[in-house]
């Protein structure tokens, strides 16, 4: 059998996640997949069934939200009923609220009255996808979307008060925990959608996680989508430069919209070297910011991108292979052999150049072609040949080695 604990993830056993929800996704009726629930308090009597001699088996409090009702509701469940699942990743501060049985209750109350917290099962739900098949344009199409009936709400903490139930060993064997339940509860206010009112409840403080303040990060973040600047982050995992020992640890984005999602912010951004948007959450940037002093900086664009070819002014600057010189950094349009136009960052290894054809006479000279050498961060820094035709713009990165290794 399992070992469960307050605080623990559990569901039914016909729920299709099996460890996590990160790959899993459903379809067919999906109204009909259970809630992933919370273990709020765990029975286990040191008890023996007279007529099989088995002990008897442990009885789990759970509970879970339903956007279908406004409620939330307890169960208590046999333990060979339901499935333990994994915790998953979180923005929640999941453990600050788990062992707090030995502080004052005043204290407490000075320190969590007015927080917002929100149950630890949040992600599951939120992150819970299902598909289906829409052919409402007479085509049948594949499409998917959130899957969002029983994500719990975020709350606020009105009041701690101390739970009238306790924690009970058993008595034939000291080592036995018969009733395991959170010492304090924490009464929590939220909108409920369901009756346009509030509500109220008392919750055992282990299944609840604190949300983080991101408003440090936030005005800053706000001031960055003016479009005028782009931030440098550091690479999770270094893109190491084919044939070379230089190493790309930072890379760039360009931050483009602030996005709520149920209880934290998210930053779009467009990346620069994989020219896809992406996004991430302002914790990882707080994260990020704390783990490498400085790792996380802004820069103006006149800042990173130096000249730009070809250049029309007082004078016309084409682009040539003598603007390209090694290990130096631009940011180039390119037109592939498709006519597919890509936007790349390329490191400069070197210059290269064939002859195609051979000269009559001076109407009718050689071809000579020249391929510019570069380690292209569009394709995890391996080796490619541009043709110097085929690049339409060329912006220097003057001080991309600086920036970037």
């Amino acid at each position: 059998m399992e070992n469960f604990s307050t605080g623990d993830f559990v569901s039914l056993k016909n729920h299709p996640y099996i460890y996590d929800n990160n790959y899993i996704k459903i379809s067919a009726n999906a109204d009909m997949t259970p809630p992933i629930m919370v273990i709020a308090e765990v029975l286990n009597k040191d008890e023996y069934d007279a007529s099989t001699g088995k002990q008897i088996e442990k009885q789990l409090k759970c509970i879970y939200y339903s956007h279908k009702d406004g409620k939330y509701h307890d169960k208590w469940m046999k333990e060979n009923q339901v499935k333990k699942l994994p915790s998953i990743k979180t923005y929640l501060n999941t453990n600050i609220l788990k062992n707090i049985d030995d502080y004052d209750l005043n204290y407490l109350k000075d320190l969590y009255i007015g927080e917002q917290v929100c149950l630890t099962n949040v992600d599951y739900e939120l992150n819970k996808k299902k598909v289906f098949i829409d052919n409402s344009d007479g085509k049948k199409i594949n499409k998917e979307k959130n899957h969002l009936d029983f994500i719990p709400p975020v709350m606020t903490v009105i009041d701690v008060v101390k739970n009238k139930e306790e924690k009970k060993y058993s008595t034939k064997n000291k080592n036995i925990l018969e009733k395991d339940c959170s010492k304090y509860l924490f009464k929590c206010q939220w909108y409920n959608n369901n009756s346009s009112s509030y509500s109220e409840d008392l919750f055992p403080s282990s299944i609840l996680g604190k949300v983080n303040n991101q408003h440090d990060l936030l005005e800053i973040t706000t001031f960055f989508l003016t479009g005028k600047y782009r931030l440098i982050l550091k690479l999770k995992n270094p893109i190491q430069l084919e044939t070379t020992n230089t190493q790309i640890n930072n890379y760039v984005i360009k931050p483009l919209e602030l996005v709520f999602n149920h209880y934290y912010y998210k930053l779009s951004y467009f990346d620069l070297f994989k020219r896809e948007n992406l996004s991430i959450c302002l914790n990882e940037l707080i994260y990020e910011r704390k783990k490498h002093f400085n790792s996380i900086y802004s820069l103006h664009n006149k800042l990173i991108f130096g000249a730009q070819y070809p250049r029309y002014g007082t004078t016309l600057k084409l682009i040539t292979e003598d603007i390209f010189e090694v290990n130096d950094y631009f940011l180039i349009t390119y037109i592939d052999k498709l006519n597919r136009i890509t936007k790349r960052i390329i490191r400069v290894l070197g210059k290269d150049s064939y002859s195609e054809g051979f000269t009559i006479n001076e109407e009718f000279p050689e071809k000579e072609y020249f391929f510019i050498i570069a380690n292209c961060l569009f394709r995890e820094g391996n080796i490619r040949h541009f043709n110097l035709e085929q690049i339409k713009e060329a912006i220097k990165i003057p001080d991309g080695a600086k920036l970037f290794e």
